[in-house]
């Protein structure tokens, strides 16, 4: 099932993680816990009381403290889809990005396997290239790591256009990890608006290599768009280093700022660190 994507040290590591979170939505006042089916039902918070809210949900010693009306708020337990959005665009190939992608993407797959969750894999380009419905149990993560080992760094990224066109479809909401190195040249705004207005909860999980980050001073050097073939000549000393940095540090607090306004968790990771790890600190992130 695993041929090599997670070590048996991982894998023991991941199996204590439990991927839960809070998100908007249910029945109750309040959010919901995503998890199985069928759980149960837990006090949770207080907000003030509203018109038409159930007089049985007034906290009535909350009012003799303090005369003021609050209404309880809960959680329940549901169940909750992960989709792992995951780049395999011809850029991703650079630095080890599609390595720790997808060892990563095989990290958070196995511990929803463990926690009897349904997941699924959501390669894309400029569009999702592979569609199917999330499912649970081991065939499923067999499956999903067969994928994995499969999937070429190929062509060209238009990861908001991608993101949009799915969630058209109105997929169950659930769980959206997006794994990219967020570079598209479409940006990232209009697919992550698409993910939170159809009532997912979203992180976006942002993967970059050393060279991306920091690259070198080379001299004159003729750069190629690993995507689009196009190249163009320049001299890549202190100053374009240093302009580039600025460039690469205002369109990622762009992306990290988004993230906050969508009450989103944002994680930027460098490729040649541990994905499973990343995992760990995703999974630790995503439930505040």
């Amino acid at each position: 099932m695993n041929d090599a994507l997670l070590s048996p040290a991982e894998l023991q590591a991941l199996a204590r993680a439990r991927l839960t979170l809070r998100q908007p939505g249910g029945a109750l006042p309040g959010g919901h816990l995503a998890r199985r089916r069928g759980a149960s039902v837990e006090f949770a918070d207080h907000r003030p009381y509203e018109p038409g809210d159930d007089f049985r949900l007034i906290d009535w010693a909350v009012y003799a403290r303090h005369r003021r009306l609050a209404t309880k708020t809960f959680t329940h337990e549901v169940e909750a889809p992960l989709y792992l959005f995951l780049d395999a665009s011809r850029s991703m190939g650079e630095g080890g990005k599609a390595a720790f992608a997808r060892r990563l993407a095989a990290a958070l797959a196995f511990v929803a396997y463990r926690g009897q969750d349904r997941f699924v894999l959501h390669p894309f380009r400029d569009r999702i290239t592979q569609v199917a419905a999330p499912r649970r149990g081991r065939g499923a993560l067999s499956a999903l790591f067969q994928s994995l080992r499969d999937l070429p760094s190929q062509g060209e990224t238009d990861l908001p256009g991608a993101l949009v066109a799915w969630a058209e479809t109105g997929p169950e909401p659930g769980l959206c990890a997006v794994i990219s190195d967020f570079l598209s040249p479409t940006g990232y705004r209009d697919g992550l608006l698409a993910l939170r207005r159809g009532r997912h909860s979203v992180a976006a999980i942002q993967v970059l290599s050393a060279i991306d980050l920091d690259p070198p001073r080379l001299g004159e050097v003729r750069l190629l768009d690993v995507e689009t073939r196009r190249g163009r000549s320049l001299v890549l000393g202190a100053g374009a280093v240093r302009a580039y940095r600025d460039a690469l540090r205002r369109w990622n607090e762009g992306l990290a700022d988004l993230c906050r306004e969508l009450r989103s968790p944002y994680f930027l990771f460098r490729s040649d660190l541990s994905p499973v790890e990343a995992a760990l600190a995703v999974i630790a992130g995503w439930r505040r």
